[in-house]
């Protein structure tokens, strides 16, 4: 059942992006994003601000982690900061190897912004365990 885009919530924005990120495809993600989609980092100092911007961005940057077979790990979870309480909680290589957290934004239905963030602290996050579209061995 395709839930209509009006209802989308920041947990499915987030779900939407952590399937992205494990199945290394982001078309279903672009079809979510607003024209003026910002996309930041606490540790790169400039703000991507438009979907094409990000589109151009994330594309190349999917293909390194397909071709350097690097594991990245997106867990659903809880850490109350900046307005929002639903999170990704982001791992490289290893689920242990925690990098930081991400939050969704959502304005009109779709997505409105990404932001990950290396404060507050992960050990403040409340994992839940499931990784939304990877495929476990």
């Amino acid at each position: 059942m395709v839930k209509e885009t009006s209802q989308l919530t920041e947990k499915e924005a987030l779900s939407i992006y952590a399937k992205m990120m494990h199945t290394l495809d982001s078309s279903e993600f672009e079809s979510f994003l607003s024209e003026d989609f910002t996309y930041s980092s606490q540790k790169v100092l400039t703000d991507m601000s438009s979907k094409d911007e990000f589109i151009e961005y994330i594309r190349p940057k999917l293909e390194t982690i397909k071709k350097t077979n690097s594991s990245v790990y997106a867990e659903l979870g809880v850490c109350p900061a900046y307005g929002h309480a639903d999170c990704l909680i982001m791992a490289q290589g290893d689920k242990s190897n925690l990098l930081g957290v991400a939050y969704a934004s959502v304005d009109k239905g779709k997505i409105s912004g990404i932001s990950l963030c290396i404060v507050p602290t992960l050990d403040l996050a409340e994992r839940s365990g499931i990784y939304p579209g990877l495929q476990l061995n």
